[in-house]
């Protein structure tokens, strides 16, 4: 194996996001490559797949859910929407760090939605992980793609995803892949634009 070779097996070993069709083996975003954690350095663009800095993002809809429901950002706030399966270990991982920012960032509600295929499998998993958040579930897997392509993402992206949603209800950013601590910094700048 060459030089450049080994550097892309170890690039895309680090940025791991899970595809059910293929066991939740690591697929980057296409936005992994960029990513920097000072606050100068921060690249919104490089951070999100899909950016827009002004409110010409569609409106946020999520399509049907189950009983928890995901409402918009509440008046003043942004809106961070995390996109995520029980199976998906990256999706599991970055919770706590997704609730630790949140606090730190304070004009910013969370809200997660999984694309488990049943009720149970979420019910499960919050009984097995009491501390875990709240989560709402897509009703209907097959509106899922749909969905992924309204936000400008491809129909089977994969997780975790997350779609930061201005005060004014339109969507700013989605990412198809995980958050890491050096991430900080461009979600900080995002919510400043």
């Amino acid at each position: 194996m060459d030089r450049l070779s080994t550097l892309i097996a170890l690039a895309l070993a680090a940025f791991p996001g899970c595809d059910k069709s293929q066991d939740a083996g690591p697929l980057p975003s296409r936005a992994e490559s960029g990513k920097v954690g000072s606050a100068q350095q921060a690249s919104t663009d490089a951070f999100c797949d899909v950016h827009k800095r002004d409110d010409s993002g569609p409106l946020f809809q999520v399509p049907a859910v189950g009983e928890v429901k995901v409402l918009g950002p509440a008046h003043g706030n942004w809106l961070w929407l995390n996109v995520w399966a029980t199976w998906c270990k990256p999706c599991v991982e970055e919770m706590p760090r997704i609730a630790r920012w949140r606090e730190k960032l304070g004009h910013v509600d969370v809200a997660f939605v999984s694309i488990d295929e049943t009720d149970a499998d979420v019910a499960a998993f919050q009984q097995a992980h009491p501390d875990a958040p709240r989560t709402a579930r897509l009703a209907d897997p097959k509106a899922q793609s749909d969905w992924f392509k309204q936000l400008g993402l491809d129909g089977n992206p994969p997780i975790p995803i997350h779609v930061f949603v201005s005060p004014t209800g339109h969507v700013r950013c989605a990412r198809a892949g995980g958050v890491r601590e050096q991430d900080y910094a461009a979600i900080e700048k995002l919510l400043a634009e």
